[in-house]
């Protein structure tokens, strides 16, 4: 089975990420492009030709030879554009974050429990080699019991879109980079977030900077600072009775193991070294190409099998509600001062009997 897919939104996400690994997809054709930049659209159409290409999303959903859409709109355009498709009767891959609010979350849930179909969030970096990695570790008992999380995901300050550079539209640093790290930890630590408290400043756009501390299920705390203004960094330490375990995802080949024996930075730093010297045409690879991240291919593959095989999908909109309930609370506790609680049903939502993943 071929999975036939229309993509809604062509910026510079879809150009550079979804539509190239559809392109690699041997089950999987794009077979129409929506758009209402004309500039974008026939970038779009240059990558995928005989595609065809409207300015129109709701002429992509009415398209009978359409199975599945990818939803790369800016995100207060998410619930809606993925509510039409799943009546529609279209398979739904909707680019993080799930939804601008908490409310519109919900909606989208309810919208996907309701149907049989395959509905999966764009948190891509799940997919990560490096992440998978130190996620089995930190299963397998590299760390012993989390204690703690120290993260930071930034990036430096460039030219943005309008509509990055309002909250209302979707921007702000807690929806755009943020909400991946909240879903990472949620995802590493097999818990969910409890209580949040958060301060959030603007740099040079609205909301582009945050610094967010959490507390989790299992009793681990998290410091986390996010900016749209800093320098380029994605790291994820997580420190625990038996050691440390470490992503950067900008930095190293794969996750790195810290043991409360390491004798100093020296020591860890030459053990990287020999470790990673066998990967070095990766490393080449990475260097060259930035903007191809081994996890878009992956999260796409994995939502084609999932279209394909009516096989459960994640990370599901269960999952992107969880992480929308989470900044909702660090944005409520940056204008209170205080600690915020996360809202316990999205924390717990279970899966639908007939069809896991949403």
């Amino acid at each position: 089975m071929t999975v036939r897919i229309g993509v809604l939104g062509c910026g510079s996400i879809a150009r550079s990420a979804h539509l190239p690994s559809l392109l690699r997809i041997a089950d999987a054709t794009v077979v129409a492009v929506a758009d209402h930049d004309i500039a974008n659209l026939t970038a779009a159409q240059s990558l995928v030709r005989g595609a065809r290409a409207v300015r129109d999303s709701a002429d992509v959903l009415a398209m009978s030879d359409v199975d599945a859409v990818l939803v790369a709109l800016p995100p207060a355009l998410h619930a809606d554009a993925t509510i039409a498709a799943l009546e529609r009767g279209k398979h739904v891959y909707v680019e993080k974050p799930l939804a601008t609010t908490m409310a519109d979350a919900r909606r989208m849930v309810a919208a996907a429990r309701a149907t049989t179909l395959t509905a999966m969030v764009g948190f891509n970096y799940r997919f990560h080699p490096i992440v998978q990695n130190a996620r089995a570790r930190i299963a397998a008992g590299a760390v012993g019991t989390p204690i703690g999380i120290r993260s930071v995901f930034a990036t430096a300050a460039r030219p943005i879109a309008p509509w990055k550079q309002r909250r209302d539209s979707g921007g702000g640093v807690l929806l755009d980079l943020a909400v991946h790290h909240v879903d990472l930890v949620h995802f590493l630590l097999d818990a969910s977030t409890t209580d949040v408290w958060a301060e959030v400043r603007s740099v040079r756009t609205e909301h582009d900077t945050a610094f967010v501390h959490s507390r989790l299920t299992n009793g681990t705390t998290a410091s986390s600072m996010f900016s749209l203004s800093a320098v380029e960094e994605d790291r994820i330490e997580v420190y625990g009775t038996a050691g440390k375990v470490t992503i950067d995802r900008y930095g190293s080949l794969r996750a790195e193991v810290t043991s409360p024996a390491a004798r100093g930075a020296l020591g860890a730093a030459v053990g990287r070294l020999v470790g990673e010297l066998g990967q070095l045409p990766a490393a080449l690879e990475k260097r060259r190409a930035p903007l191809h991240d081994p996890s878009f291919p992956a999260a796409m593959h994995a939502f084609v099998r999932a279209v394909r095989d009516r096989s459960p999908a994640t990370p599901s909109f269960g999952d992107g509600l969880r992480a929308i309930a989470v900044i909702e609370a660090a944005e409520a506790s940056a204008v209170s001062g205080r600690v915020v609680s996360v809202d316990a049903q999205a924390a717990v939502l279970p899966p639908r009997a007939d069809r896991a993943g949403v």
